[in-house]
């Protein structure tokens, strides 16, 4: 994307280890700034300049100066310049009155200039697409235009798929598009099941062979891991890989990943997703060769699958040139940023040879990276189906404060406010006032656990109906307690003790790991949040009902309070957004990886993003600086718009006698420092 602003100065500088995006300000070696910048110039004054890019990567070549990885990296962020030099630029279409009245009867609105081109490529373009969508920007809204479009122009809702991340999102977007969408509509864990029970001919309403502990049970089996039957383990005891969780992940990460076991795959993998000491990476990947052999073998047998094996399976077994398959004319895929290596072939598969894909995303919300995502899969779909960018850059949720505020902080995402938008709100306020200013329908962001669960429980306490979005987050603490317990002489009156041993172990197991810092930062993360609801909890007498308590924390339905983190944030929207403890935003850590700097960035803005109305940052960090005319919040000010209040100062002990009170009603009755 072009630069419009001549400047240079926003561009961030990286002297040797450095990423890139292609349609943002490309971060390269401190050597190659002059030639960025003339290029830059070039571009402001109407100039191509990609020759002289081209023909300076061909210098390069040669020169030991840049790895190799840099050198691909930097060589793909200029071939995507090249291929959608023009895309990202979209001129204003004047509508007749006549013609706006025809998309009014037709959608209820009138598209923007940007879904106007979108339409006229459905119409008139050929090939693939993919639009780089902004937060806010309406891709649900964009997505039903489409198959709309597509519908008039002839074509069934039998020969589309619409693709979506998460069952609660494709009954989302079934209510929105009709009943007469619902087969269409499905997620790509869906898509792909019914891929396997054509080509297996399985019972559709056989879904009881689905199993997420499918490889922890063949690994049983194997003796690789501890299991009811033994209480040794090969792995361990051979000193192949320390954890067997670790052993698990490069299982499903070899599946997600598309990528052949192989010892230095499993090298690679290990490295990039932080996977802790793996010893002996050859008997790693044999180990797993055996496992996914007899895993595929179930799977043949029609004895097992995991959920994993929905989306990998289909590509693996290469069902697309089956010859009962029939691919559908138009694919559209939703959050296409977060696909995975397996996904996108499944995406490839469900189009065919002679199908048009539309994938949607933002590749600044790219948060799944731990997941067997890339960081810059967006681009690398952009790349892999040949597709033109068609951007969607006006955000129609947030307020224009907002969208200020987030391109102060990202000056390289194009988003733009809605030409109705309000001004909207934002203030700081003291991260121990939260309770006071909130009510139902705020939702509270933060990027750590622990303090969301003590927040949750203080809001509880007071009486509010609250809930920490994400059950699994539930479940994995709950895993955590099984692990505490199975210490020597563990006693629950003492859990405490135990849970600061355990702590300990797993600390010390980290150390000396390049990504010691980020690993202890999530264990204690967890932990903090296990021993929150334990203090909280007296009357509880066991970790079985430990275990219930957390569950009721965490929920994945809605509730009138939702406290999220970021990763979970992704997709909701509320009138007021509290930020919480932003300092914690962007999370950085010793010996962090390029790719994870980036999607901690996109985690913040994911969080800026999330308000209709009115925005709060509960503490201080450094992207927020707020104008010296603004007032200092107090915690009797009421926020409602259109009241007004006198302001109450308390003293010290009346706030200190407040907080007693709903410590006591909670049942702690020491500092607030869980809280």
């Amino acid at each position: 994307m072009a630069n419009k602003s001549p400047k240079t100065t926003h561009l961030k500088a990286y002297p040797k280890k450095w990423a890139n995006l292609p349609t943002k300000p490309l971060r390269v070696p401190e050597f190659l700034l002059e030639e960025i910048d003339q290029y830059a110039r070039m571009r402001d004054q109407g100039e191509s300049g990609f020759e002289s890019i081209i023909n300076l990567l061909d210098t390069l070549t040669d020169d030991d100066t840049l790895t190799e990885e840099e050198f691909r990296q930097l060589k793909l962020a200029v071939d995507s310049f090249v291929g959608c030099e023009d895309n990202l630029q979209v001129a204003e279409i004047q509508l007749s009155d006549n013609e706006k009245q025809v998309f009014k009867s037709k959608f209820g609105f009138v598209p923007s200039s940007f879904q106007l081109k979108i339409i006229d490529w459905i119409l008139n373009g050929s090939g693939n697409g993919c639009c780089n969508a902004v937060a806010g920007a309406g891709k649900s809204t964009t997505l039903k235009i489409v198959a709309l479009t597509l519908s008039e122009s002839g074509f069934r809702p039998s020969e589309i798929k619409i693709c979506v991340f998460g069952k609660a999102n494709s009954l989302d977007l079934i209510s929105k598009f009709g009943n007469r969408w619902k087969s269409s509509i499905s997620t790509l864990h869906s898509a792909g099941w019914k891929l396997l029970i054509q080509y297996l001919q399985i019972d559709s309403k056989k879904r009881g062979l689905l199993s997420d502990n499918k490889y922890k049970r063949i690994c049983q089996n194997l003796r690789l891991i501890v299991g009811r039957r033994n209480k040794s383990s090969i792995l361990k005891d051979r000193e192949i890989i320390d954890n067997a969780s670790d052993f698990l992940k490069l299982i499903d990460l070899v599946r997600l990943c598309d990528v052949e076991v192989t010892t230095e795959n499993i090298i690679a993998l290990s490295r990039h997703y932080e996977i802790e000491k793996v010893h002996k990476p050859q008997d790693v990947a044999y180990w797993i060769n055996r496992c996914l052999k007899i895993g595929e073998q179930q799977a043949i047998n029609k004895e097992c699958f995991d959920f994993v094996e929905q989306v990998w399976l289909p590509g693996h077994w290469d069902l697309g040139s089956e010859k009962w398959f029939r691919p559908y004319k138009f694919v559209l895929v939703d959050e296409c940023q977060d696909l995975n290596e397996a996904q996108k072939k499944l995406v490839q598969i469900l189009a065919g040879s002679n199908g048009r894909i539309l994938a949607v995303g933002d590749p600044n919300q790219a948060v799944m990276g731990f997941a067997g995502a890339d960081d810059n899969s967006y681009y690398n779909i952009v790349k892999s189906i040949n597709a033109v960018e068609l951007p969607l850059s006006i955000c129609y949720r947030c307020p224009t404060s907002h969208i200020n505020l987030v391109k102060k902080e990202f000056s390289y995402i194009p988003i733009q406010p809605a030409p109705n938008a309000p001004e909207g709100v934002i203030k700081q306020i003291e991260p121990d006032k939260i309770v006071k200013h909130i009510k139902d329908g705020d939702m509270i962001i933060g990027r750590k656990t622990a303090p969301l669960v003590g927040l949750c429980i203080r809001l509880i306490g007071r009486g509010k109906k609250a809930i920490v979005k994400g059950k699994k987050i539930g479940e994995t603490l709950g895993k955590e307690c099984d692990e505490i317990i199975k210490l020597p002489g563990y006693f629950y009156k003492l859990f405490n003790d135990y849970l600061e041993q355990y702590r300990s172990i797993k600390i010390n197991q980290y150390q000396g790991l390049d990504e010691e810092e980020q690993l202890i930062e999530t264990i204690n993360d967890k932990l903090d949040a296990v021993q929150t609801i334990y203090e909280s909890n007296p009357q509880v007498k066991s970790v079985e009902e430990l275990k219930v308590e957390i569950d009721k924390l965490f929920s994945d339905d809605n509730a009138p309070i939702t406290l999220s983190t970021c990763h979970r944030a992704k997709g909701l929207e509320a009138e007021r957004i509290f930020i919480y403890h932003p300092e914690h935003m962007p999370l950085k850590w010793r010996n962090q990886q390029e790719w994870q700097l980036q999607q901690e960035e996109n985690l913040l803005y994911v969080a800026l993003t999330r308000s209709k109305s009115e925005l709060f940052i509960c503490g201080k960090c450094d992207w927020y600086k707020a104008p010296k005319s603004e007032e200092k919040e107090t915690i009797e000010e009421n926020l409602d718009k259109g009241k007004n209040y006198s302001k109450i100062t308390r003293t010290t002990e009346e706030e200190e006698e407040d907080n007693q009170n709903y410590m006591e009603l909670l049942g702690v009755f020491e500092s607030d420092d869980y809280f």
